[in-house]
């Protein structure tokens, strides 16, 4: 490349002038690019505070909410509500009301036999009828001889009567002993009807609606579960946002260093002893100018690419919070249908399985007073039993005195033997038709007997208020757990819009980096333009160069992007070439970590800020300036970009 033409060093004096009335007038733009909006930041990054404490909520009811619909409270009251269905199905299937059934129909058929046992009688009756008219007639026939016969005829006449009575009333209660039966056969029959309908249905609707719930449950906690996964990446995310706010502490610091070594630079021009211009300051000023340029360019690109991404996360933060909530909005284990929620159809069916045995313990209760009722009737017809049975015995009476009385009339008396002996006949025949209705009423009082103690221990009534009082505690506690998960949806649902729409607001207003990164552009521009002006001195200045101040400056930088620049711009000893690239590992480039390297953070560093630093985030621009204290870190804040 051809040498420029050399210019006399008065000129150079001239450009330094014009470049330290220059620079004050920039320095105070530089300062404010950053510091002017703060108010900005500090807003920002509150908001983003809020955000993530509302986040940190979202999270922490999404994780109860997934405990307690997974393996927790809900969980295990769905098992103690199955635990109640089943109890109560298995006290129901105890009341045996086939075998009372049973019972009953073997009561009517001893009924139809005692019907039978007594049709006999009236034969009797008739024949004594029958006797009783011989009798007369053969009396009548003996004259003088045969007139104790008579009264023969009247005892076998009275006994026909007597007889006829009692039959009539065994008969009468007979049928009520039947229509009894009969009623609590109908009863008993209805019961088990009911019994099926409501094994068959109602507990067969009560389970399915307890497994619909447990379903719902079970496909609830896994919505739950994805919903809690969600939410906690949301809240990482938020992290790393948080994490990011930084960014313009980064910048702040960048532009501060650039702002502290141009005001360097204003210093030691308007100190310079020489007027005419000193070419080793000049060179050094030229090489700053080189170098603030690009660290600008880099601040902004950073500032401008972390602002970008913080928008750009929180957007996607916002599309992960608005796609949970659907989730939310699909985790109602009472989830209504027709109106009516699961819970509600659940105790309307405990409510229709409870009416169901209470209705079941007044049929039982029925058929235990039916039976007493039986037992009344049959001690009742065992006494017209015991009647007929003395009447059998005054029968034979009856018949041994007309065989006296045949004997006594010798010949004449023969037919009314015939007729002592038929009476002798019926009184045996008597007491064996009485022994028969006799059986069979013992029979039915046992039947009864056994029947009734079967209705008592079938009886549930006393039961039934304590199983309905533990399926009413359980279904409180669903209906507690239900609402409660009810507030967590709706709180959630309400945290997830707000969030959204906190988000959205918060990233369609963030434009600040637009005006720090056309601010910051500007500057670079006429940096670079000041920089410019040293060109005609180029030769002059290149062999005038002080590589050691400019290493001074290279152990101030707290970043390794500052140093990566000051690097790739300079060099480490500042040996440029003349199209003002650097060639970092020339042959004549010293090794960045050789023994003559300066330590980045040894001891005998220079201060990044002198006494008249200062603080970055004291909001008094008079106020003294402190020395910065390095953090360890800083170095690795590029990293978040």
């Amino acid at each position: 490349m051809p040498h420029e033409k050399a210019h006399p060093l008065h000129e150079l004096g001239s450009v330094m002038e014009e470049c330290a009335n220059s620079l004050p007038i920039l320095l105070p733009r530089l300062a404010g690019v950053i510091k002017d909006r703060e108010e900005e930041f500090l807003g920002l990054g509150s908001t983003i505070f809020g955000i993530n404490s509302k986040a940190n909520t979202f999270s922490a009811t999404a994780s109860a909410m997934a405990s307690s619909v997974g393996e927790g409270a809900l969980h295990a009251a769905i098992g103690e509500l199955q635990t109640r269905a089943d109890e109560a199905k298995a006290v129901f299937s105890s009341v045996s009301s086939t075998e009372q059934l049973q019972g009953m129909s073997e009561v009517l058929g001893l009924i139809r036999s005692l019907d039978q046992a007594m049709a006999q009688f009236f034969n009797m009756v008739q024949t004594l009828k029958v006797l009783e008219i011989t009798t007369r007639i053969e009396s009548a026939r003996l004259g003088s001889a045969g007139a104790g016969f008579t009264t023969l005829a009247d005892d076998v006449r009275a006994l026909g009567t007597i007889i006829d009575e009692h039959t009539e009333k065994i008969r009468e209660h007979s049928h009520l002993l039947m229509n009894q039966v009969t009623s609590a056969c109908e009863r008993s029959k209805m019961q088990i009807a009911s019994q099926k309908r409501i094994v068959e249905d109602m507990f067969t609707e009560l389970f399915a609606g307890i497994s619909e719930l447990e379903s719902m449950r079970t496909h609830s906690a896994g919505l739950v579960q994805d919903l809690a996964h969600g939410s906690r990446q949301v809240t990482e995310s938020m992290g790393q946002v948080i994490a990011s706010v930084q960014f313009h502490d980064i910048t702040r610091q960048q532009v501060e260093h650039v702002e502290e070594i141009l005001d360097q630079a204003v210093r030691e021009i308007r100190t310079s002893a020489n007027n005419d211009g000193d070419p080793g300051l000049g060179a050094w000023v030229r090489d700053v100018l080189t170098l603030q340029a690009p660290q600008l360019r880099q601040a902004q690109e950073m500032f401008s690419g972390a602002v970008e991404e913080l928008i750009s996360n929180l957007i996607s933060i916002g599309h992960g919070i608005k796609d949970l909530h659907g989730k939310i909005t699909a985790v109602a284990y009472a989830d209504r249908k027709g109106g009516v929620s699961i819970l509600d159809a659940i105790r309307h069916h405990i409510g229709d399985v409870t009416n169901a045995m209470r209705t079941t313990s007044g049929h039982i209760s029925e058929t235990s007073k039916t039976m007493s009722h039986m037992a009344e009737t049959i001690s009742t017809v065992s006494t017209f039993v015991h009647g007929i049975e003395d009447i059998g015995a005054e029968i034979e009476l009856i018949a041994l005195n007309a065989r006296v009385k045949a004997a006594h009339t010798g010949d004449q008396g023969r037919t009314l033997g015939v007729i002592a002996m038929e009476i002798q006949n019926l009184s045996v025949d008597a007491r064996a038709r009485t022994g028969t209705v006799a059986e069979i009423l013992n029979r039915i009082s046992s039947v009864a007997e056994r029947l009734s103690t079967l209705a008592r221990d079938s009886d549930v009534s006393e039961m039934v208020g304590g199983i309905q009082g533990r399926f009413e505690t359980v279904l409180d506690h669903l209906a507690g757990l239900d609402a409660e998960l009810g507030t967590n949806i709706a709180h959630l649902s309400e945290l997830s819009t707000g969030l959204v729409s906190q988000i959205n607001a918060l990233t369609s207003s963030i434009h600040f980096h637009e005006l720090v990164s056309d601010q910051l552009l500007t500057l670079e521009k006429e940096i670079t333009v000041l920089k410019d002006t040293f060109a005609p001195f180029s030769t002059e200045l290149d062999t005038a160069r002080q590589p050691e101040k400019l290493r001074e400056q290279l152990s101030r930088y707290t970043m390794d992007s500052e140093r990566l620049v000051h690097l790739s711009v300079l060099g480490h000893h500042g040996t440029a070439h003349e199209d003002g690239e650097v060639d970092l590992f020339g042959d004549n480039d010293v090794e960045l970590f050789g023994d003559e390297n300066v330590e980045l953070f040894s001891d005998d560093n220079v201060e990044l800020f002198d006494d008249d630093n200062v603080e970055l985030f004291d909001g008094q621009p008079n106020a003294p300036k402190k020395k910065a204290e390095p953090e360890e870190d800083l170095g690795d804040n590029v990293e978040l970009f």
